[in-house]
């Protein structure tokens, strides 16, 4: 399985939608933490959105930056039904609608985990012991 930047952040908000109250400047944060330079987290959230995954991302633009963008908020994003069934598709996941979110959050942490991509691994692995701990 091929794994981009873009189904990495996908996937980690997408975790981060299981908890009641989703923060996805967690996500964020903690690919920042993992690695990932802000360049790269900004464009694919450019994309993710303007291939209809995420909405209401406030994007502050200036400068030379890659598409302008200085950087991105995700403090009233949300994810479309469209990225549950991708991520089915893609990371060949069977998301039961009758599990709870820490289920399916562990479901998608062990696909990462048998891929053996280590930074998003890492990023989920977070997110799902503050999903555990809510």
């Amino acid at each position: 399985m091929i794994v981009d930047a873009k189904r990495e952040i996908l996937t980690a908000l997408f975790v981060e939608y299981q908890k009641d109250i989703p923060n996805f400047n967690n996500v964020k944060i903690k690919f920042a933490e993992a690695g990932m330079d802000s360049d790269t987290f900004n464009v694919a959230i450019l994309k993710l959105e303007n291939e209809g995954f995420i909405n209401n991302v406030d994007f502050i633009k200036g400068g030379r930056k890659p598409f302008g963008i200085q950087t991105v908020r995700l403090d009233n994003a949300l994810l479309t039904g469209q990225t549950a069934r991708y991520l089915e598709e893609k990371l060949e996941l069977e998301l039961d609608n009758e599990e709870d979110g820490e289920e399916k959050s562990k479901n998608i942490l062990k696909r990462f985990a048998d891929a053996g991509f280590e930074r998003a691994e890492n990023v989920l692995a977070k997110t799902i012991a503050e999903l555990i701990k809510a």
